[in-house]
Order: structure tokens, then sequence, then C-alpha cells
């Protein structure tokens, strides 16, 4: 059985603003305006994948300039075909309920009863429940 430890999960915002300048910066000669969601989050994921880490700081809730409520609003698209990634595009100037924070169904929250530390598995086997934090070295039983 192999299982994957994530020690974080992060949100990163990609602004239209921000978009749009990455895409003027290709030269490309398809008009912004014109390009389908599916477009829209190809072109963020391939921001995200050629940003360098101080770049990407400026993507993140609560550092740079993005904040929590730029994530909320009426959901346009999103792409969930792969396990280790979800993509929404999301329209801010339309007010919706709050929702609960996204996390990633394919994933399975442990936490340290010792230090509080959460940790994340993928394809965890369901009977197991003796577990290591790999914070603090502390073994632990959960009913997972």
């Amino acid at each position: 059985m192999k299982n994957v430890v994530i020690h974080k999960i992060v949100t990163f915002i990609f602004t239209e603003e921000q978009l749009k300048a990455y895409w003027d910066k290709q030269k490309s000669h398809i008009p912004f305006a014109s390009l389908t969601n599916e477009q829209y989050m190809e072109l963020a994921e391939d921001m995200l994948n050629h940003s360098s880490h101080s770049q990407l700081e400026q993507h993140l809730i609560d550092k740079g300039w993005r904040t929590e409520e730029e994530a909320n609003g009426l959901v346009l698209a999103e792409d969930e075909s792969r396990e280790d990634i979800h993509i929404e595009i999301v329209d801010t100037s339309v007010p919706t309920e709050p929702t609960k924070k996204l996390f990633i169904d394919r994933m399975t929250e442990i936490q340290c009863p010792h230090c509080s530390f959460s940790f994340y598995l993928r394809n965890a086997h369901p009977t197991r429940s003796d577990w290591t934090c790999p914070a603090c070295g502390n073994a632990f039983h959960t009913s997972v």
C-alpha cells in the first residue's frame, strides 16, 4: 500500500486581470475575452506552472493581496478530473451562501491528538487505525 502525506493544501487565486496580463505577454492573436472557461482554467494552470515561488506568493490567500473573499462567489466552471488539483472559475460579483472549505475528497485528514498537526493521506487503507505523526513523531490510534 502506498500512502502519500501532504503537509499543506494550498489555494491559489488568479484574478482576471492577472490572467489577462499573462495572456497578453504570450502575444496570442486570439482576444482574451473570447477564451472559454476551459481555456481560462488551462491558462491559470500554465501560469501556476511557470511562476517562481516568490511570484506565487501574490496568489496565496492572506499573502500579498489575495483575500478569502476572492475565492467566494458563483462557481461558473470547475475541473475535478485529477486527484491532486481542483480548479474553479468563480464570479465574485455574484454573492452566494458561504460554502464549506474545499477539501479534495480523495484524501483522508488525520489530526494528531498530541500536537494537533493535521496531515492528509491519499489511498489510506480503510481499516488502518495506528499512525505516527510526521510532525512530533508520537504514535496514536484513530477510528478512520
